[in-house]
């Protein structure tokens, strides 16, 4: 359970993008309280016309406050419809926000994050956790305010209407104090175990359809389909126990608030007498139905608050995640030469830092060298054009470009100017052209077909119905792994880069092409 300090940090991290609108959030406000105003003042105005104009006969003065509550019912119906556009309105905003820094900010962790982290919980943080964090703003914290208010002008109403009937209608509250502090325990429990397994369903729907060829080559479905169940199982057990909370907490709520009713009847009858005019008994059976239904919405937005700051605790998580690029060193320019000096110097490295892959590794590439890297099956080879491209930081020892440590230099001008083609290429939804460009500045169409005909990538592409212009699914699903990596061979041509590292690029390619 997070802890009240905790809850008030996580709140006080969520106040700089609600500042982003403080416009809009005023506006709600100020609609939001001109609702409560309306809503409150229609009981006051029927129980004046019961009383003043119903009993004596005064048609001409029932006529006035005829038109004066059509008037209030018409502005509160525009307040409401004013007040809704504009709450959903700053609750989108805030989502689109808090979404766009959370994908800058993917855009920026290192490789040892995505390794750790199944994609189903990063997808879970940027759908369902913004959500939550979006529908608290929105509808929690400014619909609570408005509840707050509207319980104390209907309050205020009850006790300059009849100050004994007003006690005797709180004499309830306790009751619902005692139901609602019950639902909370229980539905904050049933809401921890739903998003707990909802974020397992991601992720074994993620894994299962990236993995949906190898499911099927290994015949492995039933296995799959029983992990699914498992995971799908416990998400209908948890919802089932906050499904019985919300059975059993509004039954009760409508007990007391009818418990609310008689005892206004009773006192009204034992205590007050005939001198209590019927529009009051009308007023306050409106107001005490009115009464209980905002602290009912605010008991379920307990719900919003408790899944609010779970889910903000997630993203924060997330956007705290270091960034081992950033340096409190001033960073250096990379040296502009024809191509690139590389030397290891004593470098050890390891994914786990118990379990080093590389121990104490010292060699150089002087520019123009072609170099081959070979060894056994996980020797490391892959992982030193890792580090090369600083996917990940060494341990110890240095790598030096160009006679400058490769932390010393900006991530942006070093990737730039090194280009890796990997042996299984990761191709984008949209078209071939789009996938060879990247949509990086400075590379045109001719850019792009004159470094496919260099790969000879142009024979395949010219043969596709649409040329440049074929749509290819995700991962290039419809293309053959040579075709694959011979985009991908293209697109590093695009960049014109100062050293090529080729991780098996070629071994899904024909004989021409590789030569």
């Amino acid at each position: 359970m997070t802890s009240p300090d905790k809850k008030a940090g996580l709140f006080r991290r969520l106040v700089p993008t609600l500042r982003r609108h403080t416009l809009l959030a005023v506006i709600a406000v100020l609609l939001m309280v001109l609702v409560d105003v309306a809503s409150v003042f229609k009981p006051w105005l029927v129980k004046i016309g019961i009383d003043r104009y119903v009993r004596n006969g005064d048609i001409p003065g029932l006529y006035r406050i005829g038109f004066i509550l059509a008037a209030v019912l018409v502005a509160g119906f525009l307040f409401q419809v004013a007040f809704t556009i504009t709450v959903q309105y700053l609750g989108q905003r805030l989502l689109f926000d808090l979404r766009m820094d959370l994908f800058r900010k993917l855009m920026r962790l290192p490789a040892s994050y995505f390794d750790k982290t199944p994609l189903g919980k990063t997808l879970t943080h940027i759908t369902n956790d913004v959500e939550a964090i979006r529908e608290f703003i929105s509808e929690g914290i400014v619909t609570v305010a408005g509840d707050i208010l509207k319980i104390v002008f209907i309050a205020g109403a009850m006790i300059l209407i009849s100050p004994k009937l007003a006690l005797a209608s709180f004499l309830t509250l306790p009751f619902f104090i005692v139901a609602t502090g019950l639902f909370r325990k229980r539905i904050r429990t049933g809401f921890r175990d739903v998003r707990r397994a909802n974020s397992d369903i991601n992720t074994v729907l993620t894994e299962t359809i990236g993995g949906a060829r190898e499911i099927q080559i290994f015949q492995t479905k039933r296995e799959r389909g029983s992990v699914f169940e498992i995971c799908n199982r416990k998400y209908l057990t948890a919802y089932l126990k906050v499904i019985q909370a919300y059975a059993l907490y509004f039954p009760v709520l409508e007990i007391v608030s009818n418990g609310g009713m008689i005892l206004i009847l009773l006192t009204a009858h034992y205590w007050i007498g005939t001198s209590l005019e019927p529009g009051i008994i009308f007023a306050f059976f409106a107001y005490i139905n009115m009464f209980f239904f905002p602290l009912r919405q605010m008991a379920e937005k307990f719900n919003l608050f408790q899944s609010a700051m779970a889910a903000s605790e997630r993203v924060f998580r997330l956007l705290d995640q270091p960034e081992p690029f950033s340096t409190s060193d001033k960073v250096l320019p990379l040296k502009s030469t024809p191509a690139l000096e590389i030397r290891f110097q004593n470098v050890t490295f390891g994914y786990n830092l118990d379990q080093p892959i590389l121990k104490d590794v010292s060699f150089d590439i002087h520019p123009g060298e072609r170099v081959a890297l070979v060894g056994y099956t996980g020797s490391g080879k892959t992982t030193i054009i890792k580090l090369i491209n600083r996917l990940y930081d060494i341990q110890d020892g240095q790598i030096l470009i160009n006679g400058t440590d490769i932390r010393r230099l900006s991530i942006r001008e070093l990737r730039k100017r090194v280009a890796t083609i990997p042996q299984d290429p990761f191709l984008f939804t949209g078209t071939i052209a789009e996938n060879i460009s990247l949509h990086r500045p400075g590379i045109k169409e001719a850019d792009v077909r004159s470094a496919a005909e260099k790969t000879h990538a142009d024979h395949f592409i010219r043969n596709l119905p649409h040329g440049y212009q074929e749509q290819i699914l995700e991962s290039g699903k419809r293309l053959s792994a040579g075709q694959r990596q011979l985009l991908a061979l293209t697109r590093a041509l695009t960049a014109e880069p100062e050293l090529v590292i080729m991780d098996e690029a070629n071994a899904n390619i024909d004989a021409e092409s590789e030569r």
